[in-house]
């Protein structure tokens, strides 16, 4: 139970730090000057460097161990943060920021993996909803961080190199060693992802480039249309929220219904909610903070439907493959998103942030319209359980795998 909570605990302290630091280099970049395309490809960084550690860091952890290589992914992701104060220029946040991306691959590779070893299966599931549910706590608070500090000072760049430091301290202390995982010595293959589930493939890259766009962009979005950074705050852990709450409800929904029609019907309320948002303005603060809610509970969950329809067709020998192809489809989309939509802003203004989102959003109902008219959906009882996934992007394929073998071995 303690190596259980000391896991959590760490991870807690990473996505907390991960929160903050997305709106605020969002912000800063903003404040600072850089176009939208330059910090669009700030944000792609990241999830650029989670593409390339979610390939490289499982023989980190296979030669070094578990808190070795937390120690040092997590030490290295601290002292990045602190390259954004020290030299302010694109280029460089960009490697700093991949570099990031690099580490948090890394670091959430060992305490998945860690606690995937853990457990029992019939625990597995139970624990994966308990994780996801703190990894999206975590990101609220961290959000809401946002304004305990003025985001042009160095005072928050400092906050998230203590949270990561402090990241390594439960997991230092914690005694167990787990073995390494299986799936992390499996070649990631989109072929086989698309063997599994062609709509799948495609709507989790749709779904990466969702969430790198709007984690990405919507700090800048919110702040070219007039909100202070204080407000960006709470209007970023309100959509946070939102998907949170979120999870549960449009979980059981697709328990009972064509998971598919379920993407088409988030995905067409997002859109519609998008054009709201275009008329928002931060004199309607109140509004906007409804409106993020919304935006964030139709966005959100999104990828949790996709992992759990891809769930119910995967058979067990792909599993370890299709999980590898979740990686690279969702980190393409992540690291894609948001530099389309920095572009996409730089050439119609703050608008072109929501015009990227629907149309990640109109690729999902197109796609899924032709699978469901060439492909008849599974029957209920043949589903498995949908289970809530953390919303950081290229994470969900690990989730996958340790749900995924759960099942298979029951």
């Amino acid at each position: 139970m303690f190596t259980l909570s000391a896991l959590l605990l760490g991870y807690f302290m990473l996505q907390m730090s991960n929160g903050l630091q997305g709106s605020l280099l969002a912000v800063r970049a903003d404040l600072e000057g850089f176009s939208a395309t330059a910090t669009g490809l700030v944000m792609s960084g990241f999830f650029g460097g989670m593409g390339a550690g979610s390939l490289l860091c499982g023989r980190l952890i296979e030669r070094v161990g578990h808190v070795r290589t937390f120690s040092a992914l997590a030490s290295t992701a601290s002292a990045a943060t602190l390259v954004h104060l020290i030299v302010i220029d694109p280029v460089v946040w960009i490697v700093a920021r991949s570099a990031t991306g690099f580490c948090f691959a890394g670091l959430l590779i060992a305490v998945e993996s860690w606690l995937n070893a853990s457990i029992t299966s019939a625990e597995r599931g139970r624990l994966l909803s308990i994780y996801a549910m703190v990894g999206m706590g975590a990101g609220v608070i961290g959000q809401v961080l946002l304004d305990s500090a003025d985001p042009q000072g160095f005072m928050l760049f400092v906050i998230v190199s203590i949270g990561l430091s402090l990241a390594l301290v439960p997991t230092a202390l914690s005694q167990a060693q787990a073995p390494v995982p299986d799936a992390a010595q499996e070649r990631p293959s989109i072929r086989h992802l698309w063997s599994i589930s062609p709509f799948g493939t495609v709507a989790m890259g749709m779904c990466g480039a969702t969430l790198g766009t709007f984690f990405g962009l919507a700090p800048v979005f919110a702040q070219r249309i007039g909100f202070e950074p204080s407000q960006i705050a709470y209007i970023m852990a309100a959509a946070t929220l939102g998907g949170l709450v979120m999870q549960f409800p449009v979980g059981s929904l697709s328990d009972r219904v064509d998971r598919r029609w379920i993407c088409i019907g988030l995905a067409l309320a997002a859109t519609l909610s998008m054009g709201l948002l275009s008329q928002a303005s931060a004199q309607e603060y109140a509004v906007s903070l409804g409106l993020a809610i919304l935006m964030g509970g139709l966005l959100l969950p999104t990828i949790s439907v996709v992992v759990a329809h891809i769930n119910d067709r995967a058979p067990p020998q792909a599993l370890l493959a299709a999980s590898g192809g979740i990686v690279l489809m969702q980190g393409i989309g992540a690291a894609a998103g948001p530099f389309v939509g920095g572009a996409a802003m730089d050439i119609f203004g703050p608008r072109g942030f929501l015009m990227t989102l629907s149309v990640a959003q109109g690729v999902i109902v197109v796609f899924a319209v032709v699978r469901l008219a060439l492909k008849q959906g599974i029957e209920p009882e043949a589903k498995v359980s949908y289970a809530p996934m953390s919303m950081t992007p290229v994470e969900g394929d690990l989730q996958f795998a340790a749900s995924e073998s759960g099942r298979r071995s029951e």
